[in-house]
């Protein structure tokens, strides 16, 4: 069995909270505890102080406006250290997301500052929301937001965006999903991988697997390689990915995965290879599409359930793929697994 390293050095997106917002007493325990991770974390007082107004107006407006919901804390650590929040509610949701945005703008006779303010003081953010009884059959209504905040004063926008939720089964500390990406030069690079099973033996399986990015280049002989290398495991199935500063997507892969390339509300997805890494599984063929401006890829292991649509989330796939990967998460996730998934989003090419 291989050695596990401790979670943070693991995990590109850790869940440090997920605090259910009843009442007012749940602020308290919320605002105790993102003080101690910000500071952890090394934030100085300006921005700890804007992240505590943020948190702030995402709980008050959970009780505002939907008897309560649900806020996260995500320490992400892969390549810029931030610190993400991230709001859900199961409410009536907002009839006009470009009003609501506006400062001074209530429909409860309050200041209301509250989405504006999370745009405003936060470094990245993004805001969503489905009316309910908008989306035949939507899985999900309400609001959800996000706000992310960096560590680093000389923040600068990013050639690729990318979205990252791992949660492993009871959150447990040991996940059987991991997700390793590395952008340079214009390409973005990414090994998925799914151990079978959950808990520490899973975990074992991929351990380290992820490493292989960056001493591999070819997919053939990366997916090879990562065969060989869980033969006597309890193995694992896989997506490897690339997107080039041409808008080309590049996915390969075995097994029981789901990979998709999101424009305008429409989905073209991916098949793989069948078998497990490690053990019997047939030669995956590359599958490649060119990018539309503002297209997304998204994948994730069998802890997404398969019966949802991109119909059911109208204008969501536009917005930052961190907001479009902690939604999909959180509502259209399976209880019973370890879940991953990934989002990625090339900057717009200049024509």
């Amino acid at each position: 069995m291989l050695p596990l390293m401790a979670e943070q050095e693991r995990m590109p997106a850790r869940l440090l909270l997920d605090l259910p917002v009843a009442d007012d007493s749940s602020q308290v325990l919320l605002r105790s505890k993102l003080r101690a991770v910000s500071r952890r974390m090394g934030f100085g007082d300006t921005v700890r102080e804007r992240m505590e107004l943020v948190c702030n107006e995402m709980a008050t407006n959970q009780l505002k406006y939907a008897n309560g919901g649900q806020i996260q804390l995500w320490e992400m650590s892969n390549g810029h250290p931030s610190l993400d929040l991230f709001a859900l509610d199961y409410g009536e949701g907002i009839a006009d997301l470009d009003v609501a945005h506006e400062d001074g703008y209530t429909t409860s006779g309050t200041m209301g500052k509250g989405l504006g303010a999370i745009a405003r003081l936060s470094h990245e953010s993004g805001i969503y929301s489905v009316r309910r009884g908008e989306v035949h059959d939507a899985p999900w209504h309400g609001t959800a937001s996000w706000a992310r905040f960096y560590d680093n004063k000389e923040f600068a926008p990013h050639s690729t965006e990318v979205g990252v939720h791992l949660r492993a089964y009871h959150d447990d500390i040991h996940n059987g999903d991991a997700i390793t990406y590395r952008s340079e030069s214009g390409r973005l690079r990414w090994i998925h991988l799914d151990g079978l099973g959950h808990g520490v033996e899973a975990a074992s399986v991929v351990e380290g697997v992820g490493a292989l990015i960056d001493e591999i280049d070819e997919m053939d002989e990366l997916l090879e390689t990562i065969g060989r290398r869980l033969q006597g495991t309890r193995g694992a199935v896989a997506i490897l990915g690339e997107v080039d500063e041409h808008g080309m997507a590049m996915l390969s892969g075995v097994g029981d995965m789901a990979a998709s390339v999101i424009s305008d509300a429409e989905r073209r997805s991916a098949t793989f290879a069948p078998g497990v890494l490690g053990h019997a599984y047939r030669k995956s063929e590359l599958w490649q599409h060119q990018l539309a401006d503002g297209a997304c890829v998204v994948t994730a292991s069998d802890g997404l359930r398969r019966s949802w649509s991109e119909k059911s989330f109208p204008g969501l796939w536009s917005l930052h793929p961190q907001l479009i990967a902690l939604l999909l998460g959180n509502v259209v996730s399976r209880t019973s697994d370890d879940k991953s998934v990934f989002v990625a989003r090339m900057a717009k090419r200049m024509s």
